[in-house]
């Protein structure tokens, strides 16, 4: 009884104690002299016993069981989010993320869609991502289960041919990457788009500007544009005071 005082502490021993007088025919007054508590108090030790089962045995004011397993540790929640013109896979872990451009559109279907396929993303997430509707998400989701990643890909031929842009679209749209570049440090199909919407009018979807974009090779003088015209401006004003 002393070294099982000991291990136990007597709140835990006495509801061990009680339990086992009633499992051997014990009345609850007989239970109450025996260990020297109400009889009220063994019928509660009883039928909480008999309700609850080995957590009951604990004492009360423990924050978790330490008779019982605990329960797994939830994963933290994957979530989307946009930096500027990427999506990036947060899985709540520190270093643990995956950026997806969307000047890769394929690339990023395949990754986000593939999550939602394995139960790691919802469809609204995705969906949200993608700009598209659920029911479209959905519905990509189960081509790519279906048919692999190539049936992503946009069977549609117009969008390869220059008709659609004529020259003068083209003129506006380097103009305005040089404006930005030149004063921002950067711009995205996304901003270039918008911003021939404003000031031209001119609707060209974000796909078709990153198409030009990359057939011109303009994301090649992303950082060499400015310090260009940095340097040029700087040999002009040293040319001028001299």
């Amino acid at each position: 009884m002393a070294q099982a005082l000991e291990a136990f502490g007597l709140g835990v021993l006495q509801r061990i104690l009680c339990y086992a007088l009633y499992l051997l025919g014990l009345n609850r007054s007989a239970i109450g002299r025996t260990l020297g508590i109400p009889s009220e108090t063994a019928k509660s030790i009883i039928k909480m016993v008999s309700k609850e089962g080995l957590v009951a045995f604990e004492d009360r004011r423990r924050s978790c069981s330490a008779f019982l397993p605990q329960a797994p540790a939830q994963p933290p929640p994957i979530t989307l989010r946009e930096e500027e013109d990427h999506v990036v896979v947060d899985f709540g872990i520190q270093d643990r993320s995956i950026t997806l451009s969307r000047e890769d559109p394929l690339q990023l279907k395949t990754v986000v869609l593939s999550m939602v396929n394995s139960g790691l993303l919802s469809t609204r997430q995705v969906s949200e991502a993608l700009k598209l509707t659920p029911s479209h998400t959905a519905a990509l989701a189960r081509r790519l289960h279906e048919n692999g990643a190539l049936s992503l890909v946009d069977q549609r031929q117009g969008q390869k041919q220059d008709y659609r842009v004529t020259p003068k679209v083209k003129a506006e749209l380097i103009q305005q990457f040089a404006v930005d570049v030149i004063t921002r440090g950067r711009t995205s199909s996304s901003a270039l788009s918008e911003e021939l919407r404003q000031r031209c009018s001119i609707a060209v979807p974000d796909r078709t500007v990153r198409h030009h974009l990359s057939r011109l090779g303009l994301g090649e003088i992303t950082r060499s544009l400015p310090q260009l015209v940095a340097a040029l401006k700087k040999n002009s004003s040293n040319g001028s005071r001299s």
